[in-house]
């Protein structure tokens, strides 16, 4: 039996579907209401466990819970589907999360700040225009080698190109085909010009945030990785080790094992693939250039390490310790100290 009232939130756009369990295991209510109408419930609620799925606007509840002294418990969709029972409706989820929320073995994500937020946002659209510049390139490209005509690769090769096949004078193309390889043309070089504003929006966001200064000392962490960990695992109290923060970015084994028999697998691949990639290029930057007369004790561990597990295991260990470090420092507010030989 539990010893806390608990409010599960089924979160939508429109309407979020609201269950009260008291802490005898009653449900007091189960019912759809309109976000105002959840703000309301949440404010005059005495502090209780507030409990939802990891989803669009999460984030924005979950402060808005703590605001108010709850107990705000938020999971993974895919560890509340076991709890599931009955048909699939708004009211059975609204239950399952109760349920999951007071289960001992749960794990739960943290709640975000706004700082942490706002980079996660900023890192989350420069991927986004990244992919159209990409995508814009390929469609351009396309359909002029549908016309016989071939563009060299790189910017250069792309500008040049252009240039000549876009010139009033030009009979390659049709004035059709013109009209619509311009329209491509310049909306490539506006989304250019935005990755180019957004990356130095990062970059400045980055810099007036001390503890992704910090974090930079660490060797295969640079300034992107560093907003991407900072927002992930902001001052570190969300977790109660390091390891729970490489579980938590996914970078730990997965395991298969039974009658005492201990199998592991390759790492979980959870949480944000964006940092995992970033960290694993910087860890893969410090690896291939490890010196053969190494100064420090992790640079001789790299070493030791290649030569058992080769480059890519070494990598993801290198990505595994470098979380937590950052982990260390973030939570104890201290500086990188590598021990040297």
């Amino acid at each position: 039996m539990s010893k806390h009232t608990v409010i599960a939130l089924d979160l939508a756009k429109t309407v979020i579907q609201i269950a009260k369990v008291s802490k005898h295991g009653e449900i007091e209510f189960n019912k759809a209401q309109s976000p105002d109408k959840i703000r309301k419930i949440l404010a005059n609620s005495k502090p209780c466990i507030v409990a939802m799925e990891g989803c669009g606007s999460a984030q924005y509840w979950a402060r808005y819970a703590k605001e108010y002294g709850h107990d705000v418990r938020m999971m993974s969709p895919r560890k509340v589907k076991p709890f599931m029972t009955g048909q699939k409706n708004d009211a059975n989820d609204a239950i399952a999360i109760a349920i999951a929320a007071q289960h001992p073995s749960m794990s739960f994500a943290p709640v975000k700040t706004l700082e942490q937020q706002s980079i996660q946002s900023i890192n989350t659209s420069r991927r986004f225009l990244d992919k159209s510049l990409t995508a814009l390139n390929n469609h351009i490209r396309a359909i002029a080698y549908e016309y016989g005509q071939t563009i060299p690769k790189g910017m250069k090769g792309l500008r040049l190109r252009m240039a000549e096949l876009l010139e009033p004078e030009s009979t390659t193309l049709t004035d059709s085909v013109k009209d619509l390889l311009s329209s491509m043309w310049e909306q490539f070089k506006r989304t250019q010009t935005q990755l180019k504003n957004v990356t130095q929006q990062l970059d400045g966001f980055t810099k007036a945030i001390e503890p992704c200064q910090r974090l930079q000392q660490v060797e295969g962490i640079g300034p992107k990785s560093a907003s991407l960990l900072y927002a992930a695992i902001g001052n570190g109290k969300a977790f109660k080790n390091g390891r729970d923060a490489s579980v938590y970015v996914g970078v730990t084994p997965r395991q298969y094992s039974s009658g005492g028999k201990p199998v592991l697998l390759g790492i979980t691949k959870h949480g944000d693939a964006t940092l995992r990639a970033t960290m694993y290029q910087g860890a893969l930057a410090v690896v291939s250039r490890l010196s053969s007369e190494p100064k420090t004790q992790k640079q001789q561990w790299l070493l030791d390490l290649v030569k058992r597990a080769g480059v890519k295991r070494t990598c993801i260990a290198l990505v595994n310790k470098n979380i937590r470090t950052a982990w260390a420092m973030l939570k104890y507010n201290t500086e990188y100290q590598p021990v040297y030989l």
